[in-house]
């Protein structure tokens, strides 16, 4: 099975690279990391039906990532994560102030290992703190450009975070027209110094292979964390611009890049879940390939 990115043309249904924010995520960064939660996706899925799957990311070319499936796979290795794909759940609500139990952190630890993935986990206040202000910074400046603002709303008023379709129209109204940054700046470092730990997965290279393999580990992280009845809360507006990525590489002191920044934790209350795409609005070519044209 072939899975392709392609842009959208009269008639055709949208692809994979409709879906690349191109203000938001100008480097693709977070488009490779999504593709890599795919294949991970893929590979699990497969997995559990006795099937394995070898991922291949060319360093160039129009494929980011093919996979290719043939027997041998172990129908019993991630039976816990393949029950959980379709409950995992991005929260967005405060999380309550419970340390992340030690068992998770370490299976955590050894999920992002396979994948040649380093992992920060930021408890202590301090640098939770400056993280805060960084992701404040960040959302003042995001909502401060008027391109950002109507890139988020149209995804807004699209449906993409679940809303009903007045809530949706009104959302896109509000954020294209408004600057609401100082809200959203507030409210994002408040999350972040409320939440018992705040991760960064990073990798030594920052090509797009490196990228997919941080998303296939995230992934991984995601499920196991929903296994264990934690939340994740993806938080990308630092790493969405050069400078801040760099300043929040300085200021955990890391050697390698960072890819992506979560927050852990519990969150009280019932989940909601955002709508999920349907198989039929991806566009699909016999293969396993995750790509860009």
């Amino acid at each position: 099975m072939v899975v392709r990115g392609r842009r959208r043309r009269h008639g055709r249904r949208p692809g994979v690279e409709d879906r690349w924010l191109r203000e938001a995520d100008p480097d693709r960064r977070e488009f490779h990391l999504s593709l890599g939660c795919a294949v991970e996706t893929l590979r699990i899925a497969a997995g559990r039906f006795g099937l394995a799957c070898r991922v291949v990311t060319p360093p160039s070319g129009p494929v980011v990532a093919r996979v290719e499936v043939g027997p041998g796979g172990n129908p019993h290795r991630d039976v816990a994560l393949f029950d959980r794909i379709t409950e995992r759940y991005t929260d967005h609500r405060p999380f309550r102030w419970t340390p992340v139990p030690t068992p998770v952190v370490e299976r955590v630890r050894d999920e992002v290992a396979d994948f040649d993935v380093s992992l920060r986990l930021v408890r202590e206040e301090r640098p939770k703190r400056a993280i805060a202000e960084l992701q404040a910074a960040a959302d003042r400046a995001q909502m401060g450009s008027e391109a950002y603002r109507r890139e988020l709303g149209r995804w807004i008023g699209n449906g993409a975070l679940g809303d009903s379709w007045p809530f949706a129209r009104v959302g896109r109204a509000a954020v294209t027209h408004l600057n609401v940054g100082g809200r959203e700046a507030r409210r994002n470092a408040a999350l972040i110094e409320s939440a018992p730990a705040v991760a960064v997965l990073s990798t030594a290279d920052d090509d797009r292979g490196s990228r997919v393999a941080a998303g296939r580990a995230f992934q991984r992280v995601a499920l196991v964390a929903s296994a264990a009845g934690l939340a994740v809360h993806p938080m990308s507006q630092i790493l969405e611009r050069p400078a801040r990525r760099e300043t929040l590489r300085g200021l955990l002191d890391l050697d390698a890049r960072p890819q992506h920044l979560f927050r852990l934790g519990f969150a009280d209350g019932s989940r909601r879940h955002t709508p999920r795409w349907p198989a039929e609005a991806v566009t699909v070519d016999g293969g396993a390939t995750a790509g860009e044209e």
